[in-house]
């Protein structure tokens, strides 16, 4: 008797495994020559949806992307708007190695700044790498190199050493997309809202606003501290970051 030339049951063989369709991690949007989020407009350097990022319900978050860099011309700094698992939106803005705040982490941020924006950074650190590209907290020109699998020589950009500082809006107040148990959660605090990407992208911009302030009066810090905007410069003498680390608070 001939042998069969069947699968053996229960298996499915190599071709269609190969062809059963995955989901994409991430869609990318047209990217316009500039962008009105809340008061100010920008020149988007990307746009994308990540799905499994994306709230499940209904809401104002409906019509917002979920990834959204481009850079601050006022500042020059590289600014980034990211939701995050539970719904949030989050935002970060990026500081270069001779800015005084470099390598700081978060506990060793002066308190003026530190408590702003949104209250307070919750998040500090070297450019991400790791992970999905979409998802991480870095410059939109290399998240789209992750994308390509196309590998970065060791000297190949300088923000390679960026430090990011950045907050999420899941503070005491704010509602989560994606945290029905959270949401109920301190209730005698009055309602919660939703933190949307313009009232985002107005905190990144006056997180950035204030960085460069603190950045370009570091060097004429008057007796007291403090330079001539407003911005405290209170260091630490020995800052709880000394080298480049990975990591912080939320993705």
């Amino acid at each position: 008797m001939p042998k069969s030339t069947k699968p053996p049951r229960g298996r499915a063989s190599s071709k269609s495994r190969s062809l059963v369709p995955t989901k994409p991690h991430f869609v990318a949007l047209v990217v316009p020559g500039r962008l009105i989020l809340g008061g100010h407009e920008i020149q988007p350097e990307q746009i994308l949806q990540i799905p499994d990022r994306r709230p499940r319900r209904d809401g104002p978050w409906r019509d917002e992307p979920d990834r959204v860099a481009w850079t601050d011309t006022a500042t020059g700094y590289a600014c980034l708007i990211l939701r995050q698992p539970d719904g949030t939106l989050a935002g970060f803005v990026a500081v270069g190695s001779s800015h005084p705040l470099w390598c700081h982490e978060r506990d060793a941020i002066p308190p003026a700044l530190s408590s702003s924006p949104h209250q307070g950074i919750d998040y500090a650190a070297q450019c991400d790498q790791r992970g999905r590209p979409e998802l991480r907290v870095c410059h939109a020109d290399h998240v789209a190199r992750g994308i390509q699998s196309t590998p970065m020589a060791a000297d190949s950009d300088a923000s390679d050493d960026a430090w990011w500082f950045g907050f999420a809006c899941d503070k005491v107040g704010d509602f989560l997309p994606n945290g029905h148990y959270r949401n109920n959660e301190n209730r005698e605090d009055g309602p919660r809202v939703y933190r949307d990407i313009g009232y985002v992208a107005d905190q990144v911009l006056s997180l950035a606003d204030k960085l460069k302030a603190l950045g370009d009066h570091a060097p004429s810090v008057s007796g007291d501290g403090v330079p001539g905007t407003g911005v405290p410069l209170v260091l630490e003498p020995k800052p709880r970051a000394l080298l480049p680390r990975k990591g912080g608070r939320h993705e």
